[in-house]
């Protein structure tokens, strides 16, 4: 058996939260505050008996931060365990856990192995019966609010269940069970659905049989290793019994010889005739008493191992060691621990916090990899910031978080419907699960960590964009949040399918060339612009219904179309006049790229990027632009779109003042700050560029759209 789902109802700033999980080593991921730590709580709260949590250390701030008033509500957390073999269930336990009747409704939203059985445990932390009466009454007598305002945290209990089939993170099932607090309705105890909550249990014999280990983000390595109740001493502990009875023996006969060498030691022995002088001159022979210093070294093996460490082989200490290498040898004596005391046999479970701490990338993914070993009783849940570590995880083992708020996150799986994607379009039938698994290295695992993506076919999008967006709006994509992925081909599909309402909610741009071909250029391509025509129509069939996704087409090129703003043209001309020598080809592409004709303009721009190689050119044209260029619309178009949701007031500002601040045409506002803030009073906290744009008065702003943003189309 293993832990497959976790339901999290509202602890902090789970609201309604389920993770799922595999066997093996599984991940959760997402921003600082999304969540992670809170969830990784929760499991410990109802699964580690390490971690005892009770009444007497509940606090308000458990409760779920978006609720406002937290009492009379209830904290739910739920574990479904599945592959219970028949084998499992002969233990008495599993019998406990495992329903009589399996509830279809209950599995529709659950995936799970049909060939075993499956159960659960779940704790409420819920007020005690006689409030929840008190609560009843009160709503039927229109006294409810009174009432539930003099609920204590000390009114509440935890009450654990098994069997239960209940999906606790649908609102109307919540609703069922505990009532509807805002509307002044509470469920009585008397009628407590059974079916629902499920079957009481003594959760002292789920801690007896699954084995919970939790390793700190923050460990202190030397001194874990110096507690009482360090690895290596559990260990030793564990593996006493197991130590033959005539190497005991020996070890006991040499430390009785010890002692007696430390007492006979002159110096030692004349400190207690000393102490014996020193008592006869205080008081004398008759009330003295007569000592002696003598050695006591224990002769049990259990104390012996308090004097048992580690050290590396060819140092002195272990205090040498850095930190990376500490962090890697404490997991690896924990994994040690787990194993040699795995006398629980039916799951261990291991839950790291940022395992990558101090520790260098190539060992990271490592570690990581190896974790996946002994899954067959070890399963590792861990928290990670490390895009090295998602490299190397199954995605089908990822859990994304994403802060929606501050008081709410979600939890989101990249696979959920993956296999399904674009079956009535695509020709081909490619697990899309296996690919994108195989395609997350470290620079494109990003798009699981970043809050709106971009992707871009080639080094020219990758290289130019992100430049632009820093020099002519003054803040940066990793400022917005905005992930840029080079995709290094056009198959968009085969990536952003991971954006969508059941997978990860997040907007993705795609931007991509239609290389339109441009009527006397030499340079055009009649086939290219077939196939972008044919990419448009795929990528348009395939998205059509996905609020996420969003294709933005380049009319023809990157480099054609940012060389056909007038404003950027004179950056254009410096790379010229710094690439060629002769006089005659400069003069004959400066002239086409001010005044030609849109076929020449077309086919001296082609002409000076191959001759300077596309990857190379945009490099140069990110050295040479200034705060004066212009972005393609398109372009600000797909920024506009990935950072829909995400664009804050301070960021806004910030491009304000940029564009005021650094161009001289723009006339100048002595209270820029005064007609900023009274002109993003009104809009919603969650603003987009849209809004932004909608709403600041044309006068202050006019210049900014057209110049900088370009915004006023989203």
């Amino acid at each position: 058996m293993y832990l497959k789902y976790i339901q999290i109802v509202n602890f902090k700033n789970l609201k309604n939260a389920r993770f799922e999980f595999a066997k093996g080593a599984n991940t959760i991921i997402g921003e600082n505050d999304s969540g992670k730590s809170n969830a990784l709580t929760a499991m410990r709260i109802l699964l580690d008996d390490n971690y005892y949590y009770n009444t007497k250390r509940l606090k308000e701030t458990d409760f779920s931060y978006a609720l406002g008033d937290w009492k009379g509500h209830w904290i739910i957390i739920s574990a479904f365990f599945d592959e219970i073999s028949s084998e499992d269930k002969a233990n008495e336990f599993c019998s406990e856990l495992t329903p009589e009747n399996e509830d279809e409704n209950f599995l529709k939203s659950y995936i799970r192995c049909k060939d075993y059985d499956y159960g659960t445990v779940t704790l409420f932390i819920r007020p005690c019966k006689s409030k929840r009466i008190q609560l009843a009454e009160a709503a039927k007598k229109g006294n409810f609010e009174s009432v539930r305002s003099q609920i204590k945290l000390s009114d509440y209990e935890f009450f654990y269940t098994s069997r239960s089939q209940t999906d606790f993170t649908d609102e109307k099932i919540y609703k069922a069970i505990v009532g509807d607090i805002d509307a002044g309705r509470y469920i009585n105890p008397e009628d407590d659905n059974q079916s629902l909550l499920g079957s009481k249990l003594d959760i002292m014999n789920v801690w007896q049989h699954v084995s919970t280990v939790y390793i700190d983000a923050l460990r202190d390595v030397e001194s874990e290793l110096r507690k009482p109740k360090n690895p290596i001493r559990q260990i030793i502990n564990t593996i006493e019994g197991d130590i033959d009875k005539a190497d005991i023996d020996e070890i006991k006969k040499r430390i009785i010889e010890l002692n007696k060498k430390i007492a006979g030691i002159s110096q030692v022995s004349n400190i207690g005739d000393k102490v014996n002088c020193k008592l006869l001159e205080m008081i004398g022979a008759i009330y003295s008493p007569e000592i002696k210093l003598e050695s006591r070294l224990k002769e049990d093996f259990a104390t012996l191992a308090r004097y048992l460490t580690i050290s590396p082989s060819n140092q002195k200490d272990i205090d040498l060691l850095g930190l990376g290498h500490l962090n890697v040898l404490y997991i690896a004596l924990k994994l040690v621990e787990f194993e040699v005391n795995r006398n629980r046999e039916l799951l261990n479970i291991m839950i790291i916090e940022e395992p990558e701490a101090h520790i260098h990338t190539h060992i990271q993914k490592t570690l990581f990899d190896n974790l996946q070993v002994a899954d067959t009783y070890t399963q590792v849940i861990m928290s990670t910031h490390s895009t090295h570590l998602s490299e190397v995880s199954d995605i089908e083992k990822v859990n994304v978080m994403k802060k929606i708020d501050e008081t709410t996150s979600l939890v989101m799986k990249p696979t959920t419907g993956l296999d399904q994607f674009g079956s009535e379009v695509l020709e081909h039938k490619m697990s899309f699960t296996k690919v994108l698994s195989r395609y997350l290295d470290a620079k494109r695992s990003v798009l699981l960590f970043s809050k709106g993506v971009i992707l871009v076919e080639g080094d020219g999008e990758e290289i130019l964009i992100p430049a632009l967006v820093k020099k002519v709006l003054g803040v940066s994509l990793d400022e917005m949040g905005i992930g840029l992925i080079n995709i290094g081909s056009v198959g968009f599909e085969n990536v952003a399918c991971i954006f969508d309402e059941l997978r990860l909610q997040r907007n993705c741009s795609i931007i991509t060339d239609s290389d339109v071909v441009v009527d006397g250029a030499d340079k055009s391509s009649t086939n290219a612009m077939n196939l972008g025509t044919k990419r448009k129509q795929k990528l348009d069939k395939l998205f059509e219904k996905n609020t996420y996704v969003n294709a933005y087409y380049a009319p023809h090129t990157l480099e054609v179309d940012f060389a056909k703003e007038e404003n950027n043209k004179k950056f254009i001309i410096e790379i010229i006049n710094n690439s060629y020598t002769g006089k005659k080809t400069i003069d004959k592409h400066i002239r086409n790229i001010k005044s030609g004709t849109e076929a020449q303009h077309y086919d001296s721009v082609m002409t000076v990027v191959e001759h300077i190689q596309k990857g190379w050119y945009a490099t140069l044209l990110a050295e040479t632009i200034d705060e004066t260029a212009v972005i393609p619309e398109y372009i600000l178009n797909a920024i506009s779109f990935a950072a829909e949701d995400i664009l804050s007031e301070k960021l806004m500002w910030k491009m304000v003042q940029h564009f005021f601040n650094s161009n001289e045409q723009v006339p100048k506002y002595n209270n820029l700050k005064v007609a900023f803030d009274t002109a993003t009073s009104s809009i919603d906290k969650n603003k987009t560029i849209k809004k932004f744009c909608d709403e600041i008065p044309e006068s202050m702003i006019s210049k900014f759209i057209s110049n900088a943003g370009g915004l006023n189309d989203r």
